[in-house]
């Protein structure tokens, strides 16, 4: 049977913690469009154990035809807990539906396999399923018990088990993983039944069962096991767990029938929720115990067989679920409980006389002798796997077929469960001389014992093989479990596998061959280089180790005198150190190269040595090295910053492309999400068809090499398909999470490298890995180092796949004014299309803001925050001409408009809003303030003491502006302010621009944006050209000003004029003057 599943997160949040019933019979919900599976999938397997017991009473309810329905799943739900901490917390909850879940029922496989997408965590984790069981009102941030202690089943009738609406069986598992990332597979997590299931068996030959009826039965009861105060599952029960009301249903009115019709075994019909045992608190003749009279008993109806037929009335017997146990001197009867996942077998063997005519006489019989005498087996269906059975009595163990390797093992626990009176023996019948059961004696011993009617166990003891004659050699012993009736022979196999070093692991669990270095240091002190572990696991009891002797002084790695290698091992190469403990670290770190320190300018190489040995010292299997390689290494991303070394601050909100500079092979085998602090629900990290982040993108691919940045496909030894003596630039697009205040986490990809030394057609691979750390923030650019400014920037500019264009010249993204602005929202939590102020300031200020796009010349001097020196669309939009928007040219300061038709296209950048209100700079009076003395604009791109502002094109920490306009020439301008006493001089061209963008000018900006403060003083707004002190080219000023132009209202043109052109007397010019 194949089932396909529909997969879905539930928003926890949206949810008020209620109690979960799950009601039996119901419909499952169904989806008609599935919605669609995430990146972050991760494999599930599932075991619903039962018994192999080969007896028709093994066979369970059947559902619709033969299949073993009752370990069927066909729905879960995946909890997700956080186990790092005491309660854990509930973090996550998946639904699976009926979909997608493989489980073949009629070959009698338990497992079940399906996926699930869930989100990704650094943190220990306790995942628990629960099958067949609608859920609903879980609440993230709950306490686990509390969780566990509102997922109650309800039950309130016949368990429909052999019908076509049957019902499948509510199961729990659980099991804690350190982590949850993409590529883990959780396998083997034990599914545990909510129900006991009752049998009968018939083996008295004068007696015929006509009805069973299931009596003083609860209707309420606990999906999971029972737990502790923190959540901690009880793997271990000796009770049922039930809620405070498990709702028992009393009296023989409301028993529930069951239509046996004579035959012998009644097997898979009948089930019942968890109950506790009676209480035979009175003793002798004080019976009259509450819980004995109300305990979930059978009434079992029928006749009394003479001749072989049924004859006569028909009587009817209680029969309590009892065992008999010795207490003391004599045989007592102990009242059971019902158990989950437990089977009950009721054999009736006696009926002597007749019992009751009417079964509410027969129910409360409790306190009198029945002439029906019964026997009730029971035991764990989770613990006992293989199962003898001659029709009165059972014996059960967990496994009769151990295998193992060759090595030594103190403690193998097998566990048995009979019900033969007088309990079992076990004994070693063969391989007694290393096959030995565990009984804590040193040496241990041939045979030990165990009592019926309880859970036992025993535990063998195995030693080494170590008269193997090769791998795959084995060697097989017996052991006999026997009762006074029954017996099972488990044979337990030793097998001879390859004992050399099981592998070798990195920092971050990644098997290598290798260890690489770079030859100089980067991104760390000039002296060092950034150490690196290797985890030596072995599956032996003792690892010798050294270091390669006869090495080329030359060509060997030299290490620095505080311990590039440590544990240090023996320098003279010879003498071998020995480890012990199944994993040995160590940590490598080689002297940076230095110019003429006589060793090879370009490839140094050491290894170290390993060879296995048995407690005894015996050397087992053949030597293994592991080689430490010191070269020219590139591989890094380029142009982000670098916290630490392979560690990068990346930005949450949009799409990037991360530039990576590399000389070898690379493929990225795992991407996972840590330390995720205030997420939105979008992660870090967004899957989508162009996103290059994700597992399997390499070099090969077409994508990377056809989109490499500077690659001269002329070059002889071009072939970025296999990397080898010389470098590429890849360009690997990036998909964010959206940024969120305060959002923050690690995207960690782990690289697969391949280093190929030699030429295209001969070379030597040296695989190894790398991992690099993405710190995603959620950062904004402030022109400010203290004080809030009027607006942020989103701190990237945006740029295409392919950083050149046709003629190898840089060229970032323009978009339409549409796809900018969506752009500019889908970064998330309030980013939008700055107005025309904003841009104005964004130009005057750009130097703290990024700065220039092209600083330098090729792929080197790319400024991946910088602005391109080209028009930039603003939200603004002309009065005059609803269809455009004003645009800013960043290489002059030039406000002026462009459609807003999808074939113009201009560069933009983000901004949100910042200070409501005492943001930077301030207008107060006609007097602008970049910074005072609580703060505000960074000092650097502010005009300092000394600086000339007809030498450089900045703007005073503050400044005052004249009240009105006045005419003159360049030179007149010029002259009239600095002849006024006081410091008065003409603006510069970012002054300028400054008044304007504050709302010093006529014309105003719309579109959301900051609010332009208030001019005061008598101050009037300009209208016109005005008359700047910043010098163009020679002979020159910039002239700044709104265009007088009606079509062009709102447009600041910045021209060059000479400013002793008589014929510009018309221009205006106001003087301005720094405050200090």
């Amino acid at each position: 049977m194949r089932y396909t599943v529909s997969i879905f997160k539930k928003h926890l949040l949206m949810y008020t913690l209620m109690t979960v019933v799950c009601l039996s019979g119901c419909v499952q919900e169904e989806f008609a469009t599935p919605p669609k599976k995430t990146e972050n999938s991760v494999e599930f397997s599932l075991s619903v154990f039962d018994v192999k017991m080969p007896s028709v009473a093994s066979r369970s309810m059947v559902g619709v035809g033969e299949a073993n329905k009752e370990d069927e799943v066909q729905s879960v739900d995946i909890l997700v807990f956080d186990a790092s901490v005491e309660p854990a917390v509930l973090l996550e909850w998946v639904e699976v539906e009926s979909q997608n879940i493989e489980q073949n029922l009629a070959g009698g496989s338990s497992k079940v396999d399906f996926s699930a997408p869930l989100t990704l965590s650094s943190k220990k984790v306790c995942i628990a399923v629960v099958a067949n069981c609608s859920l609903s009102g879980l609440t993230k941030g709950t306490p686990k018990n509390d969780v566990l202690n509102s997922l109650i089943f309800q039950n309130s009738g016949k368990w429909l088990a052999d019908a076509d609406n049957y019902t499948a069986i509510p199961m729990y598992g659980e099991i804690e993983v350190a982590k949850i990332e993409p590529s883990v597979s959780i396998a083997n997590i034990e599914m545990k039944r909510m129900l006991a299931r009752i049998d009968i068996q018939n083996s008295t030959s004068n007696f015929k069962i006509e009805d069973v009826y299931l009596a003083n039965f609860n209707t309420n009861g606990y999906v999971s096991p029972e737990w502790d105060s923190n959540g901690k599952i009880n793997l271990t029960p000796t009770a049922p767990n039930m809620p405070s009301d498990p709702g028992k249903t009393l009296g023989a009115e409301n028993a529930i029938r069951y239509q046996v019709n004579g035959a012998a075994s009644y097997i898979g019909e009948i089930y019942a929720l968890e109950a506790s045992a009676a209480i035979d608190a009175g003793g002798v003749g004080e019976d009259g115990n509450a819980s004995r009279k109300n305990a979930t008993c059978l009434i079992v109806m029928g006749k009394m067989i003479e001749n072989g037929v049924a004859v006569g009335d028909s009587y009817y017997y209680r029969v309590d679920f009892t065992q008999k146990v010795t207490i003391e001197e004599g045989t007592e009867v102990e009242y059971m409980p019902l158990m989950r996942n437990y089977k009950y077998v009721v054999d009736i063997n006696e009926v002597s006389g007749p019992g009751f005519t009417d079964k509410v006489d027969a129910l409360a019989s409790y306190t009198v002798m029945s002439n029906m005498k019964t026997r009730v087996i029971s035991y764990n269906r989770n613990k006992i796997k293989d199962v003898v059975y001659n029709g009165q009595y059972m014996l059960g163990v967990s496994v009769t077929d151990v295998q193992i390797s060759q090595f030594q093992i103190s403690e193998y626990a097998i566990d048995v469960f009979t019900d033969v009176p007088g309990g079992w023996t076990v004994t070693v019948t063969s391989g007694e001389s290393w096959l030995r059961i565990n009984d804590g004696t040193t040496g241990g011993n041939v045979t030990t014992s165990g009592a019926s009617n309880s859970d036992t166990q025993f535990k063998l003891s195995m030693g080494y093989f170590d008269n193997a004659l090769g791998i795959g050699d084995t060697r097989t012993g017996t052991v006999l479990l026997k009762t006074a009736r029954l017996s099972q022979e488990i044979t337990v196999t030793q097998k001879m596998i390859e004992p050399g070093v099981i592998k070798f692991v990195d920092a971050y669990g990644n098997e290598i061959e290798n260890l690489f270095f770079r030859l100089r240091a980067t991104n760390v002190a000039a002296n060092t280089i950034e150490p690196q572990s290797v985890y030596v696991m072995f599956s032996t009891d003792r690892l010798d180790a050294r270091l390669e002797p006869g090495r080329d002084f030359a060509g060997l790695i030299a290490y620095p005198d505080w311990g590039g290698l440590i544990p240090a091992l023996n320098p003279d190469r010879v003498t071998i150190t020995p480890f012990y403990g199944s994993v040995q670290a160590f940590s490598v770190e080689p002297k940076v190269k230095v110019d003429g320190d006589g060793k090879s300018e370009y490839w140094r190489v050491d290894k170290l040595l390993f060879t296995l040995h048995n407690k005894e010292g015996i050397l087992l299997g053949a030597q293994r090295e592991f080689t430490i390689v010191q070269a020219l290494l590139d591989f890094s991303f380029q142009y982000y910053e670098s916290l630490s070394p392979r560690s990068y601050e990346v930005h949450l909100g949009a799409e990037q492309y991360l530039q990576l500079l590399t000389n070898n092979n690379w493929e990225i085998t795992k991407i996972e999400q840590l330390d995720i602090i205030g997420d939105d629900g979008t992660g870090l990290i967004v899957s989508d068809s162009e996103n290059d982040i994700v597992v399997g993108r390499s070099n090969t691919d077409n994508i990377m090499w056809e989109y490499s940045v500077v690659d001269n496909p002329e070059e002889p030894e071009y072939n970025p398909l296999s990397i080898i003596g010389r470098g590429y630039n890849f360009r690997l697009k990036l998909h964010p999470g959206k940024w969120k205040e305060g959002k923050s986490g690690t995207i960690r990809i782990t690289f697969r490298n391949v280093m190929r030394a030699g030429s295209q057609e001969s070379y030597i691979d040296y695989p190894f890995y790398t991992t690099i750390d993405l710190k995603m923030t959620s950062e904004k650019t402030s022109y400010t180092d203290s004080g809030e400014p009027l607006f942020y920037l989103y701190p990237l500019r945006f740029d295409k796949r392919l950083y050149y264009d046709e003629n190898r010249a840089s060229e970032g993204l323009k978009k339409d004014i549409t796809e900018a602005d969506n752009i500019c929202k889908a970064v998330g939590d309030g980013w939008r299309l700055p107005n025309a102020n904003e841009l104005i300031l964004s130009y005057v200020y750009r130097d703290a803001l990024g700065g220039d796009a092209n600083q330098g010349s090729g792929y080197a001097g790319q400024n991946i925050f910088g602005w391109f020196a080209d028009r930039n669309w603003s939200s603004s939009v002309d009065p005059i001409d609803s269809n455009t928007r004003f645009t800013m040219d960043f290489s002059s300061g030039v406000t002026t408009t462009n459609s807003i038709w999808d074939w113009d296209k201009q560069y933009f950048r983000c901004v949100r809003n910042g200070a409501s209100s005492g943001g930077y700079p301030k207008v107060s009076g006609a007097t602008i303030i970049s910074r005072d003395n609580s703060g505000g604009v960074k000092s650097s791109i502010l005009l300092a003491s000394g600086e000339s502002p007809a030498q450089y094109n900045k703007v005073a920490p503050k400044f005052e502006v004249d009240l009105v306009d006045k005419v003159n020439t360049g030179m007149g301008a010029k002259a009239e302010c600095e002849g006024r006493s006081g410091n008065w001089r003409l603006p510069t061209q970012r002054e300028l621009l400054l008044i304007y963008g504050l709302g010093g000018m006529q014309t105003s900006y719309n579109g959301d944006g900051f609010t332009v403060p208030t001019w005061s003083g008598g101050f009037v707004k300009v209208d016109n050209w005005l008359w700047s002190q910043t010098v163009s080219v020679s002979g020159k000023f910039y002239v700044v000003g709104p265009s007088p132009n009606a079509w062009e209202n709102g447009q600041l043109q910045t021209q060059s004029w000479d400013y002793t052109d008589s014929g510009l007397s018309w221009v205006h010019y106001r003087c301005v003057r720094t405050i200090d």
